[in-house]
Order: C-alpha cells, then sequence, then structure tokens
C-alpha cells in the first residue's frame, strides 16, 4: 500500500513541476509581447523648423525666407498658397490660406555663416511677409504644427499633393492676431523611435512676445516677421524595445527544465534504486532498500549484490539469496 502511495505521490510530483514549467514558458512567451521604452538625449547638428499656416481674407501676401542672413525671395519650395474658400468649417473666417512647411533641417547648430554676416537685428532664421491693400484685411490667423505630419513640400514626389483645409487647420490651435507684427517662436523636438527602426517626430513650440512692426509699413500695405528659433539641439529620444527576446526564453525553458529534474531527483522523490532519501518517502515512510528479504540463518547486516538488487525491483523473481560477509 506504501508502495503505490509512494508511486501516486511521485506522479503528483511529477505533475505539478510540468505545470509549473508550462506555466512559466507561456508567461515568458506573452512577455515577448509587451514593449517597454527608454529614454535618451541626443545631440543633433542640425533641426528643422516648424511648420505653419498664415490665413487671412483674399488679399495677397508675398514672403521671404532668410537664414542665416541669406535671403531667399519668394521661400521657393518653402510656402504653398492654399485655397480654403469652400470649406464651411471656419464659417468664412478667411479664404486664403500659406502653409510654410518642410522636413528639410534648415537651422544649424554650427552655421557656416557667421553672426556678424546675419541680418542685423535679426535672429538666424526668419521669415518676412508683406501684403498690400492693408486696410481692407480684416483677419489674419496663425497656426504652427509639425512639419511632418505632411509630406516635406520641398521633395519631388510632394508637387502633386493636394493639400486640404482639415491637414493644415485646427479650430482648437488657431490663433487671430495682428498682421503687423513680429513673432517669436521657440520650438523643441521629440523623437520616437519604433521596434522597427521607423522614427517619429513631435514639436513643441512657446509664443514669445512679439514687437509692433508698424514702422516697416504704410497704410496701404503691412509687413511682418515670424521668426523661428531652437530652444535646444539636444533631442529626448524614446525607443522601443522587447524586455524578454526569444532567445531568452529558449534559454530559460532549458535552465529551468534542469532546475526541475535536480529538484525531482534531489527532493522530492530521491536518486537511485533504494531511494533512501526524498519527500515521497518521508511522507508515506516507504523505502525500498527496507524490503529486502535476508536469509533466515544469517543474522548479521549483509551487503546486496547487484544481483539482488536486480531482484527486488523485478516482479516474478524469488527472494534474494544473501551471502555472508
Amino acid at each position: 500500500m506504501r508502495k503505490l502511495l509512494t508511486t501516486l505521490l511521485q506522479i503528483f510530483f511529477i505533475f505539478l513541476l510540468i505545470t509549473y514549467l508550462i506555466v512559466n514558458t507561456v508567461l515568458d512567451i506573452a512577455r515577448t509581447k509587451l514593449v517597454y521604452t527608454s529614454l535618451s538625449f541626443e545631440t543633433a547638428s542640425e533641426l528643422p523648423p516648424p511648420a505653419f499656416t498664415l490665413c487671412s481674407d483674399d488679399v495677397k501676401y508675398t514672403f521671404n525666407c532668410t537664414i542665416y542672413g541669406n535671403v531667399t525671395k519668394g521661400c521657393s519650395g518653402l510656402i504653398t498658397p492654399v485655397d480654403v474658400s469652400k470649406d464651411e468649417n471656419y464659417n468664412g473666417w478667411f479664404t486664403q490660406c500659406y502653409v510654410f512647411q518642410t522636413t528639410e533641417s534648415l537651422i544649424s547648430q554650427e552655421p557656416k555663416t557667421p553672426p556678424k554676416q546675419w541680418t542685423a537685428f535679426q535672429s538666424p532664421f526668419f521669415i518676412r511677409y508683406a501684403l498690400n491693400n492693408a486696410s481692407t484685411i480684416s483677419k489674419m490667423n496663425l497656426m504652427v504644427w509639425n512639419p511632418f505630419l505632411l509630406p516635406s513640400t520641398t521633395s519631388s514626389s510632394s508637387k502633386n499633393i493636394s493639400i486640404t483645409a482639415a491637414q493644415i487647420l485646427s479650430p482648437y490651435q488657431i490663433t487671430q492676431m495682428d498682421a503687423c507684427r513680429e513673432r517669436v517662436f521657440t520650438f523643441y523636438w521629440r523623437k520616437h523611435v519604433f521596434l522597427n527602426g521607423s522614427e517619429k517626430w513631435d514639436v513643441d513650440w512657446r509664443a514669445e512676445f512679439g514687437v509692433a512692426s508698424n514702422a516697416f509699413g504704410t497704410n496701404m500695405s503691412a509687413i511682418g516677421v515670424i521668426h523661428f528659433k531652437p530652444g535646444t539641439f539636444e533631442i529626448p529620444t524614446t525607443r522601443e524595445y522587447r524586455i524578454l527576446p526569444v532567445l531568452s526564453i529558449i534559454t530559460t525553458f532549458l535552465v529551468l527544465l534542469a532546475a526541475l529534474y535536480s529538484t525531482y531527483y534531489a527532493i522530492l522523490c530521491g536518486r537511485g534504486k533504494y531511494r533512501i532519501w526524498g519527500l515521497a518517502h518521508e511522507i508515506t515512510r516507504y523505502f525500498p532498500q527496507q524490503h529486502l528479504q535476508r536469509s533466515a540463518e544469517n543474522k548479521e547486516i549483509d551487503i546486496p549484490t547487484a544481483d539482488d538488487i536486480l531482484k527486488v525491483y523485478l516482479d516474478g523473481l524469488d527472494k534474494a539469496e544473501f551471502k555472508k560477509k
């Protein structure tokens, strides 16, 4: 009876160990699907400026972009006019918008042109706009946004892209303001790197107090300036990674299997044919070596041979015969 109970208890321990191994492996596989992020700071040598949308009534604007003292008349390839007169979401607030947008890194940490060659009293990068018939203007609206939300207007593949009002305007971000004013925006970039290596850029900006620029215009014309300056070239970067790759799961499985195998024989069920120790035998008080039958004539303690041991564990054989020491 004790032998049967010991066998059942050993089977129960095997079931517990296998169940633990399976559950642990399943949990490890589930953890491979979890994505974690790490934060680091990268120093960029160049940065793109934020994008902006400037909207007003049907008044023609002209733009000049100045980068480190170099003036690009018309901001060629950087500003796109968009007709929003048919968009009913803004109830006729404006009819014409101008979109400045590029993902090209125009602002350098160490520009090639020294500051002494820049335009006096101006920032490294600014956009100067002018409009005629200023007396007829009733509204001017400005919204700063992330240029990576649209394909860059400087790329050759973007020439045929149709820009809609929904892509460049948001009623929660656009601000109405005076046309004749210098505006300063300090921007800060953030980057997120996904598991597949693709990147997502986000930008934060802070608007500073602008200076009225009425002195640059007349009653029939007006001039305004938009300055963009980087708050820092240090970019907070978050990266996605898996905490438990597939190779780690295989290694953990093999190590755990070896540990459970050792636990079974060293602690739970004992090792060898005699099994003189083991939790299962301690519970049932069944030890195989105690069931070896000694000869009635031999009163001394005998040492069983290998043949004797085999006869004990093989059913249908006669009792072991012992010889004297």
